[in-house]
């Protein structure tokens, strides 16, 4: 298994390098991270989802596709991620919440992931 550290550090990274908004990517990844706190990780990619205005759901659709690709680090080897956003709101419920060991890491690691991301986007304003 890698270092969890360096996966987050490395999709944080990934998600920074994709916008030339630091701006509105460090707000958006601010409001995530309290949603993923404060509610958890289905709360997270629904309000991912729900996002309307131009420049922040383009955000909102890099930072949900850059989390799900860290899941496929994070869970078994033949855990599919799928591609449409109503099957990935049910792979949310089916895959990492319904196993409250798997649920806590997403969290950690999709936490520590979006702080990275806030503190990469204030180095490049």
């Amino acid at each position: 298994m890698e270092n969890l550290d360096t996966l987050a550090a490395k999709t944080a990274q990934a998600i920074v390098d994709a916008t030339s908004k630091p701006k509105e990517l460090d707000t958006l990844a601010t409001k995530t991270l309290g949603v993923l706190q404060e509610n958890g990780v289905y709360a997270c990619i629904l309000f991912l989802f729900s996002r309307t205005r131009e420049v922040e759901k383009s955000l909102a659709d890099t930072i949900q596709e850059e989390l799900f690709n860290l899941c496929s680090n994070l869970l078994p080897d033949d855990t599919k991620i799928p591609e449409k956003r109503d099957d990935r709101l049910k792979f949310v419920t089916d895959k990492i919440a319904s196993d409250l060991d798997t649920l806590l890491l997403v969290k950690q690691v999709w936490e520590q992931t979006l702080i990275y991301v806030r503190y990469g986007a204030k180095a490049r304003q």
